[in-house]
């Protein structure tokens, strides 16, 4: 999916969740692509293009476990632009 932002399942505590972010967590867990579960920095966590997809997702799907999940909004980095190279004068 080539999105600049999309939605993505995690489970509460995750990086990217309120409580995530409140004690400064860098990874965690989400819903994968497969259904199953998977670490975000895989990768492979499932893209929603809104919220509102994202939370029909959870009500509909059977969610594995007796987790909770929070509707995290992810973004891109924005691509870095090298410095321009200075090319000495011979």
């Amino acid at each position: 999916m080539g999105m600049t932002q999309w939605y993505e399942l995690r489970i509460v505590g995750s990086a990217g969740t309120r409580a995530g972010v409140g004690a400064e967590i860098k990874e965690g867990i989400a819903v994968g692509e497969d259904g199953r579960l998977c670490p975000v920095s895989s990768g492979k966590a499932m893209k929603f293009k809104s919220e509102s997809d994202a939370e029909y997702h959870l009500n509909t799907a059977t969610s594995p476990g007796i987790y909770k999940f929070e509707v995290v909004l992810c973004r891109d980095a924005a691509p870095v632009n090298p410095p321009s190279s200075t090319r000495a004068s011979r």
